[in-house]
């Protein structure tokens, strides 16, 4: 069980895909503020994620996460028929939340389309789109990869903003990244080969 402090542990953890080992014997516990998860593609680093957002079976160890999760991938997750606005007042509506602040997130995040379908959307602006559910699902773990993807400079500006607001909610906050040496303040584990190291 994780302690009071944190949000959520694996434990001894191992992810096997296609008969490939891709995490071996990870130990992780996430406590509040901010984790940044580094390595080189292919490292394990999205395996990891969805492994925390049990999205994926465990071959062999435990997983513990107390609290609802957001978990935001590589892609935007967005139904792309669908408005912005229709698209995140789905996911409000789905965890029996009020979608009042939908389109006033959407306007924060710079998104003034948002009854135009997420397809007629740039790559950027989806991913504004999807950005912009940090503030309105607001879940204790939330789990991002690789969430400066496509972002302009402005966009970077509001995601780093985004992140000191959850951090100081005192949600739990996982990235996963390659790159990014703006992130070198907060908690950084190095992921090489599925494996953790110091």
């Amino acid at each position: 069980m994780p302690s009071v402090e944190d949000r959520a542990t694996l434990r001894g953890a191992a992810v096997v895909l296609d008969d490939r080992p891709v995490l071996r014997e990870v130990d992780l516990e996430i406590g509040s503020g901010i984790t940044v998860v580094r390595g080189q593609n292919g490292a394990g680093k999205t395996t990891l994620l969805r492994a925390l957002a049990g999205l994926l079976p465990l071959s062999r160890g435990t997983r513990t996460v107390r609290g609802e999760v957001l978990y935001l991938g590589h892609r935007p997750q967005l139904h792309r028929a669908l408005s912005a606005l229709e698209n995140l007042t789905f996911f409000a509506r789905y965890r029996g939340l009020s979608a009042d602040h939908v389109a006033p997130s959407l306007a924060a995040w710079g998104v003034t389309e948002s009854r135009r379908s997420v397809d007629r959307l740039s790559a950027g602006q989806r991913r504004r789109v999807a950005l912009a559910r940090l503030e309105i699902e607001r879940c204790p773990l939330v789990l991002l990869d690789e969430p400066f993807a496509e972002l302009d400079a402005e966009a970077v500006a509001l995601l780093e903003a985004q992140l000191e607001v959850c951090a100081e909610r005192g949600q739990s906050v996982v990235i996963a990244t390659h790159a990014h040496a703006e992130l070198t303040r907060y908690r950084t584990l190095h992921l090489v080969a599925g494996t953790l190291v110091p």
